[in-house]
């Protein structure tokens, strides 16, 4: 993180330097003078360029959590589907009835969806949250299934889903609208 602090102050000074060398030029120089609007001018885009730059900082500071959210929820989503496809598998073996393959499609449509979720600069940490909800439900449903635990623990994995889903979609969406507004 302080690479990046670092980065940002780099560029910021420089920023600021434009901004300073322009206003020497300009100080002492009457109005009339045929370099004043030239330099005005440099002055306004050297300000801009620094307000633009100071607006994106955040982003820029934020961006390698955004990346770990990401990746959570990634990594969260393809054991979820090797979950499923070992659950899809366990009927060959005769431990479980073919009727399980049906809830091991949903779960591996379920991991293709949040696979494709991207994580908003602000807000990306309930991606987290639903990676971690998402890991629950993937040692939860095997045990359900081969029923190691009471039957009630499916109102739990279906909360799951939904809350994880419901983070990951709220997520994606504010994602899409920061792209809209950039």
């Amino acid at each position: 993180m302080g690479e990046i602090d670092h980065e940002i102050a780099g560029k910021v000074d420089g920023l600021q330097a434009d901004i300073s060398s322009v206003l020497q030029e300009l100080q002492g120089l009457p109005e009339d003078h045929p370099r004043y609007e030239t330099l005005f001018t440099q002055l306004v885009n050297a300000g801009s360029a620094l307000l633009e730059y100071e607006a994106q900082a955040p982003a820029k500071r934020e961006e390698p959590h955004r990346q770990v959210s990401k990746t959570a929820l990634t990594w969260s989503a393809r054991i979820h589907m090797l979950g499923a496809v070992l659950l899809a598998t366990a009927p060959l073996t005769g431990w479980i009835g073919w009727g399980w393959v049906a809830l091991a499609v949903f779960q591996l449509l379920f991991g293709l969806l949040a696979t494709g979720m991207d994580a908003p600069v602000q807000g990306h940490r309930e991606l987290r949250i639903a990676a971690s909800v998402l890991g629950a439900v993937t040692v939860l449903v095997p045990l359900l299934v081969f029923g190691v635990l009471s039957g009630w623990f499916w109102i739990a994995a279906a909360a799951g889903w939904i809350g994880s889903f419901v983070l990951a979609t709220d997520a994606d969406a504010a994602h899409a609208r920061e792209g809209k507004t950039a």
